[in-house]
């Protein structure tokens, strides 16, 4: 339960429970991707976390969830996911709705370009989340990512470079915004 609740010792009666927010897990060495967090928590009214210095079992408390990394070494999480990202198994996602952001270089990158966030996928992939996020792959400029398939990318990818970022931010929120609501 979150502290909030515990410090007024509601139990979930008065709407105090968090299960209805929608809370985004961060990586971001450079801060490129807490950027692009803080923006769309913005736009969602989400609360944003830091996995530098969060728990995974803090993900219990959301209904909504948006994990983000940056892609590092051809393809990897950022660093502050870590060990975390294989503990995620431990918080039970059976009723959550998940989207991923990765965030990468199409230019410096273009053969791993947010292949890390494809991770996320990988680890969720039997544990009963619903994803949302997809978004078209044209418009994009790379030779290979783990997050594209056929024509859809698994989630939103941004590059801090692309002048459309907040384009894509805008319509990606949109539609996470009503998938989010919807359930």
């Amino acid at each position: 339960m979150h502290a909030v609740c515990k410090m007024v010792n509601f139990i979930v009666l008065w709407g105090c429970n968090l299960m209805n927010k929608t809370g985004i897990f961060y990586a971001s060495k450079s801060g490129t991707t807490e950027a692009f967090a803080k923006q769309i928590a913005e736009k969602l009214g989400a609360d944003v976390h830091n996995m530098k210095e969060t728990d995974v079992d803090v993900i219990a408390d959301y209904r909504n969830v948006i994990l983000m990394s940056s892609n590092y070494f051809f393809g990897s999480l950022a660093e502050d996911w870590g060990s975390k990202v294989k503990l995620l198994h431990t918080v039970d996602f059976s009723k959550k709705i998940v989207a991923v952001v990765g965030v990468g270089s199409q230019e410096r990158h273009p053969d791993s370009f947010c292949s890390g966030a494809a991770d996320f996928f990988d680890k969720l992939r039997f544990s009963g989340a619903r994803f949302v996020g997809s978004v078209n792959a044209s418009g994009y400029n790379f030779t290979f990512s783990r997050m594209q398939k056929g024509q859809k990318m698994l989630g939103l990818c941004l590059d801090k470079g692309d002048a459309k970022s907040v384009e894509k931010i805008d319509a990606w929120v949109k539609d996470v915004k009503s998938a989010f609501s919807a359930s």
